[in-house]
């Protein structure tokens, strides 16, 4: 069993490498592989919002509730059908880093804890949390998919704005 402070550092680093690995000369601002997965096309915001579950799968590992991993769920359901809309979605990734906030709320939750303690060591997945990550996070990935080829089909993408008259023609 790993400790509760590794599965922590886990769930930041997923977040850090989502939402803030590089550092954009010349600004204050820095910005991850999510806003970067957003501009490849149809699958981009799919594999983000994938990725992004990792850190609910570590929420439910630290036994956080329920309703703080509804709120992580949420936040990445937003991540994955604003971010699917092309141009928008991208600037709504870059800036509302979904993955920070619910790195920020497992650790929250786990700091809190149901009676001031926090256990010693993250406790397995059961057959319930396994059902339970399974509803909240694949749906959101398979709508994001689709919203994201929805986008595809109607020619609105960046492959379109960058080769418009060979693109359009398929």
């Amino acid at each position: 069993m790993a400790t509760v402070r590794a599965k922590e550092q886990q769930a930041e680093a997923v977040a850090h490498i989502l939402d803030d690995i590089i550092h954009l000369p010349g600004t204050g601002m820095r910005m991850g592989a999510d806003p970067l997965l957003g501009l490849i096309p149809v699958v981009g915001d799919a594999v983000a919002a994938l990725l992004g579950g990792v850190i609910l799968v570590t929420a439910r590992q630290l036994d956080v509730p329920w309703g703080t991993v509804r709120s992580m769920a949420f936040n990445q359901w937003k991540n994955g059908l604003i971010g699917a809309v092309p141009f928008i979605g991208d600037a709504y990734s870059f800036y509302f880093k979904s993955n920070a906030v619910n790195a920020a709320l497992l650790l929250r939750a786990v700091k809190r804890g149901d009676h001031g303690a926090c256990p010693m060591t993250a406790q397995a997945l059961t057959i319930g949390d396994l059902a339970g990550l399974a509803i909240l996070i694949l749906p959101a990935v398979a709508l994001t998919g689709l919203v994201s080829l929805w986008f595809w089909d109607q020619n609105v993408s960046y492959f379109s704005l960058l080769f418009p008259a060979p693109y359009r023609s398929r």
